[in-house]
């Protein structure tokens, strides 16, 4: 019995130490068919870095932008170019550019506030029923003997004279037998808006002294092309302080473009600013409607004050120099709108210039076609003027008959 027992004990011993001996190996084989068999992740990817690229892209972008302004700009910039030389043509064409002439601008609140003053009548008419009897019979002007020395000199002005490139008779002006009324156009109504009430009350500097007020007024009136508000806006194109607004009312009164806004502009053509003279001369060019009419209209008033106050600033914005030259244009629009301003001229008794141009212009036709509006308007002050001529100035046949005929068509006029 006790040696089957050491037998069993032996037996037990032997096996705890295989087994002792036998799992740690068998955990170190699972172990390692463990970590064979487990799979390893694979290595992450470093991620892809597009920043040139966006970077190159952003810049191609940049230069095709850039190329496709400066093809456009520069197309623009021809556009211009040909605009403004087709448009120098066409003014050198028409004569419809109007220079303004320089002011010293230390005269300018003088002008302003005191002008209306010094436009006072200079001049009275006199009655028409005795003025011929104080002139020189015609038949003495016309019958009197022709002396040889008369006869030299007569013939020393022919060829002093230059030759006249075409016959008067071609010439449109001397086909105007007489100058037609003006025709009527339809008056703008009258608004009685809140806002356009305000902004007329706001746009006189003797309510309102903050220019930046009157600037928003204005901009407001830009919105009514009302009667009131052309008043308003001709009251700051003419009498504000401020030559920058000056300027912005006539650019809006020009932009109307409706006959009663001719008056306004023409007399801010003798402003004493330059930015008010231009942007006025452009205004007179950009008018649509028949500037003969606006003309004729303002003799018609019979109002010697503003035949006068619309005679100077014609003389002053150089406006009736130029008429002379317009007179023998071949549109026959053009020369009677010349016709038209010098009738004005002679209405309102300023024929200084007028006068001088029949004596002096380098032009015949363009003498006998003054002449011819002398002729008519038939302002009984002239004949004194045209007796003057004959009898004492140097004047080519020509000329002296044209003056000749215009005198008997004064006899004509009934008493």
């Amino acid at each position: 019995m006790n040696f089957q027992s050491n037998i069993s004990f032996i037996i037990r011993q032997s096996a705890a130490k295989s087994a002792s001996l036998f799992l740690p190996v068998l955990f170190s084989a699972i172990q390692v068919i463990a970590q064979t068999q487990t799979r390893v992740p694979p290595a992450p990817q470093p991620d892809e870095d597009y920043t040139w690229w966006y970077v190159t892209l952003f810049v191609l972008a940049l230069g095709l932008a850039g190329a496709v302004f400066w093809m456009i700009k520069t197309k623009k910039e021809e556009k211009e170019a040909l605009a403004n030389i087709s448009k120098k043509e066409r003014m050198m064409r028409e004569d419809n550019s109007w220079e303004t002439n320089s002011v010293d601008l230390d005269k300018e609140m003088e002008w302003y506030r005191g002008h209306k003053k010094s436009m006072g009548n200079t001049s009275k008419k006199t009655g028409k029923k005795n003025f011929a009897d104080k002139l020189p019979k015609t038949n003495k002007i016309f019958n009197r003997s022709d002396e040889s020395e008369e006869s030299l000199l007569e013939i020393e002005a022919d060829d002093l004279e230059n030759k006249l490139p075409e016959k008067p008779a071609q010439f449109p002006i001397f086909k105007f037998q007489k100058l037609e009324l003006a025709r009527p156009f339809t008056p703008l109504s009258i608004s009685n808006d809140e806002d356009l009430m305000s902004a007329i009350e706001q746009a006189h500097d003797e309510f309102e002294e903050d220019e930046e007020i009157r600037d928003l007024a204005v901009r407001i009136l830009i919105r009514f092309k009302t009667r009131n508000s052309v008043e308003a806006l001709a009251q700051v194109a003419l009498y504000d302080l401020s030559s920058n607004l000056r300027s912005k009312a006539v650019a809006v009164l020009a932009d109307f473009d409706h006959e009663s806004v001719f008056e306004t502009i023409l007399l801010c053509c003798a402003d004493p600013t330059r930015e008010v003279r231009a942007g006025a001369a452009r205004g007179l060019f950009r008018l649509n409607f028949d500037r003969a009419d606006a003309w004729t209209r303002i003799a018609e008033t019979g109002d010697e004050f503003r035949m006068r106050q619309a005679a100077l600033a014609a003389k002053e914005a150089d406006l009736v120099k130029r008429s002379f030259d317009r007179l023998i244009h071949p549109d026959q629009k053009i020369a009677y709108e010349a016709a038209t301003l010098l009738a004005l001229m002679i209405r309102a008794g300023e024929t200084e210039e007028i006068f001088n141009a029949l004596l002096t212009h380098n032009d015949s036709n363009v003498k006998l076609a003054v002449a011819h509006v002398i002729g008519l308007v038939k302002q009984e002050e002239t004949l004194s003027n045209l007796y003057e001529i004959i009898e004492k100035s140097l004047i080519s046949r020509e000329l002296k008959a044209k003056i000749e005929e215009v005198i008997r068509s004064f006899e004509m006029i009934p008493a």
